[in-house]
C-alpha cells in the first residue's frame, strides 16, 4: 500500500472531495457572508483544508522522488495538527454546551464522539510522525488520522442523502478501509495480518465503537458532560 502511490493519491483525493462536499451546505455555501461564523471555525476549516492538501501532495512528491520538499512540507504538519486538535476541541465544547440546553442525552453522545476524535487523531498523528522513517507504519497511520478527519464531512454528506446514514457510514468506513488493505497485503504481498499496522488501527477503531456504545450511557460520563453547563 505504501508503495502504491496512485492508489494513495486517489484515496486522499476521494477523502478530500467527500469532506469538502460534506461541509458545502453548512459552511461553504454561505460565501461571501462568512462573518456570521466564529473565527475558530475559519481557523479549523483552513487547517483542515491544509491537512487534506498535504495528504495529496506528499505522496506525489515521493513518487517524483522530491524527498527534500516532502520533508519540508512534513514539518508544516507539526504546527497544523495542534491547531486542528485545539480548534476541534473548542468547537466540540461549544456544540455540547448548546445541546445541553435542549437535548442533554444527545449532548453526552456528541461529547464522547468529540473526545474520541481528538484523542484518536492526536494518537494516530503522533504514531505516524514517530515512524516517519518506517514508510509502512508512517503511511498507515497518516491514513488512520485522515479517516478521523473524513468522518464529520462524510457523515454530513450521507445524512443529506438519508438522515441517520451518516452515523452508519462513520462507523463502517474506518473498518472497511483497513480491511481492504489487510486483504490486499495478505493475498498479494504475503504479509502477516497480525503484524500489520492496519490490523492495529482496525482493533483500535473497534475499541472506540465499543466505548461509544457503553460510556455515554454511564452516570459518570453524564455527570462530566453536565458540568459543562
Amino acid at each position: 500500500m505504501e508503495r502504491n502511490y496512485k492508489t494513495l493519491i486517489a484515496f486522499f483525493v476521494a477523502v478530500s472531495v467527500i469532506s469538502v462536499l460534506g461541509f458545502f451546505t453548512s459552511y461553504l455555501s454561505a460565501f461571501p457572508q462568512y462573518g456570521k461564523f466564529p473565527v475558530v471555525i475559519h481557523i479549523h476549516f483552513t487547517a483542515f483544508l491544509c491537512w487534506l492538501a498535504l495528504t495529496i501532495i506528499q505522496p506525489i512528491l515521493i513518487k517524483k522522488k522530491n524527498f527534500s520538499l516532502h520533508r519540508k512540507l512534513g514539518t508544516v504538519s507539526y504546527f497544523m495538527a495542534p491547531i486542528m486538535v485545539i480548534t476541534m476541541a473548542l468547537l466540540i465544547i461549544t456544540k455540547v454546551e448548546r445541546l445541553l440546553l435542549t437535548l442533554p442525552d444527545e449532548a453526552t453522545v456528541e461529547a464522547f464522539i468529540g473526545l474520541l476524535d481528538v484523542v484518536s487523531f492526536t494518537t494516530y498523528y503522533i504514531v505516524a510522525m514517530l515512524n516517519r522513517h518506517n514508510v509502512r507504519w508512517h503511511v498507515a497511520f497518516i491514513i488512520s488520522a485522515t479517516l478521523i478527519v473524513l468522518n464529520p464531512g462524510m457523515a454530513r454528506l450521507l445524512n443529506q442523502v438519508q438522515p441517520g446514514l451518516g452515523m452508519l457510514g462513520a462507523v463502517v468506513v474506518p473498518f472497511v478501509v483497513p480491511l481492504c488493505v489487510i486483504f490486499y497485503e495478505k493475498i498479494n504481498l504475503k504479509r502477516p495480518i497480525l503484524k500489520s499496522p492496519y490490523a492495529l488501527f482496525f482493533l483500535c477503531w473497534a475499541l472506540e465503537i465499543v466505548l461509544l456504545i457503553t460510556v455515554p450511557q454511564t452516570e459518570f460520563w453524564k455527570g462530566i458532560v453536565a458540568g459543562l453547563r
